[in-house]
Parts: structure tokens; C-alpha cells; sequence
């Protein structure tokens, strides 16, 4: 596993208290990794050309795959891709890597499932076309 494999990547930020008490990130903590990963990934993506007060998503999905502990003095990143477009929803894969002087440990993974939303009637939509174009664009 490697940073080639995406073209998002984000390096996360781990607090003392993403510690639980055998000293290391607790399996709660990995979803707000994913999360802060996925909101980037969009911003990336997007560029600023959707009205986050209207229409996004929601989540429907989460999985995690723990492999390797991660520890509070561990650098780690967290990279995402969309991996399936559907009609209403998305699939995204997210990664967590741990360095290890000059190579990289897959430490967890997992896919999110999002359905595109109308915020205001509170409906799922089609993913719009815009939406679709910028992220083929993002992740050819």
C-alpha cells in the first residue's frame, strides 16, 4: 500500500485523547479520521463549486478493517478515493498509513457509503453531473 495507489491524502493529526487505555488510537477515533479525510477529499475536488447549504450527502455506510495498532507518536495519513458512482450514491475507500522511516504501513482501511442529499427537502437526489465530472476528473 502507497500514496500512488490515491490521489487524496491528508495527514492526520492524532491527540492524547485518541488514546484509550492500552495506549493507543481507540477504533472510535478512525471514523473522525475518515470523516476529516472525506471533507477534505471534497474540497479538493469541488474546488468551492457547491453549495454545502443545499445539497451533500449523508452518510448510509461505514467499514473498517483494523490491522495495526496506531500510537499517539505515530505519523499517519489518511487517503481517499472513490472507488464506485451509483445513481443516488458514492463509494469511497479510505486508507490509514503509518511511516515507517522510509516506507509506509497500512494500519486500517475502509469504505463509506454516501448518498447524495437535498438539504433542504431532505430527499436523496441523483449525484449531479457536476459532481461527477470533477471527480472522474479528480481520480483518473
Amino acid at each position: 500500500m502507497n500514496f500512488e495507489d490515491y490521489n487524496h491524502h491528508l495527514q492526520i493529526q492524532i491527540r492524547f485523547s485518541d488514546i484509550d487505555k492500552i495506549n493507543h488510537v481507540n477504533n472510535a477515533c478512525y471514523l473522525n479520521y475518515f470523516e476529516t479525510s472525506r471533507v477534505d477529499y471534497f474540497n479538493k475536488v469541488f474546488k468551492g463549486r457547491n453549495n454545502w447549504d443545499e445539497i451533500g450527502f449523508v452518510l448510509a455506510r461505514n467499514e473498517i478493517n483494523h490491522f495495526h495498532p496506531i500510537h499517539l507518536e505515530d505519523e499517519i495519513y489518511c487517503l481517499t478515493k472513490v472507488i464506485k458512482l451509483g445513481n443516488k450514491s458514492l463509494t469511497l475507500k479510505n486508507s490509514i498509513l503509518r511511516k515507517e522511516e522510509n516506507t509506509f504501513i497500512e494500519c486500517a482501511n475502509g469504505i463509506g457509503v454516501l448518498v447524495a442529499m437535498n438539504y433542504l427537502t431532505r430527499e436523496s437526489i441523483a449525484l449531479p453531473k457536476e459532481w461527477i465530472k470533477m471527480i472522474n476528473e479528480f481520480e483518473k
